[in-house]
């Protein structure tokens, strides 16, 4: 089971000096953006390098070291902001502050452009893990949260219901609880037919076995 939760490790985790293995894009992961001239300011200040902005994580790779490198999980993140800070290659500039907590421990990052007058730094971070962070009903299993309206399972976008099946048993109380089952593209729902608000989303992306 370990074998198979690692394989979706990478936006949940926060990796320094990975392998080029580790590096590549792994199914399902698309790359949105590539920024070429980005400092890793913090880490390594003074030395150029490549930013990735995937769907998943933001990877930075030295130009001149490619071993030297991070990886930055979106569900590690906990704030980004933009404030100044001193590059040995752009001088006193605007930078990217992206702070993290992994296994506990706390990260900040900065990157910085240094090709002036480019806002994509900012913007394709900022505008990708916005949207990750609205998009995690795809992801995340969810207990008694707001999913049925009306009898009626609330959809996602591009969502769809290939299955309604009722008279379903949910057996973790002692007593157990009748309720609805929707079978969609993305998740399982299951609902008590008693009370709406006594439910439960598992998307497949959580499923290990069946």
């Amino acid at each position: 089971m370990s074998a198979v939760l690692d394989v979706l490790w990478e936006d949940r985790d926060v990796r320094f000096d990975i392998s080029p293995q580790q590096m590549k894009m792994r199914p399902g992961e698309v790359l949105i953006d590539c920024l070429e001239s980005v400092e890793d300011t913090k880490g390594n200040n003074g030395d150029r390098g490549r930013l990735l902005v995937t769907n998943l994580r933001i990877i930075w790779r030295s130009l001149s070291l490619p071993r030297v490198n991070l990886s930055v999980g979106y569900n590690c993140i906990i704030n980004i902001t933009t404030r100044t800070a001193n590059s040995k290659l752009r001088g006193q500039t605007e930078a990217l502050y992206i702070l993290t907590k992994c296994n506990n421990t706390r990260f900040e990052f900065i990157f910085t452009n240094v090709v002036p007058g480019s806002p994509r730094l900012f913007t394709s971070v900022i505008a990708v893990h916005r949207a990750y962070e609205t998009s995690k009903m795809y992801r995340d299993l969810k207990l008694r949260s707001a999913l049925i309206q009306n009898k009626q399972l609330r959809l996602l976008p591009q969502e769809q219901i290939y299955d309604k099946i009722n008279g379903v048993w949910n057996l973790s109380s002692d007593q157990g609880n009748l309720g609805t089952i929707f079978v969609t593209n993305v998740r399982i729902v299951w609902h008590a037919n008693m009370n709406d608000s006594f439910n439960v989303s598992i998307p497949y992306l959580q499923i290990v076995s069946i």
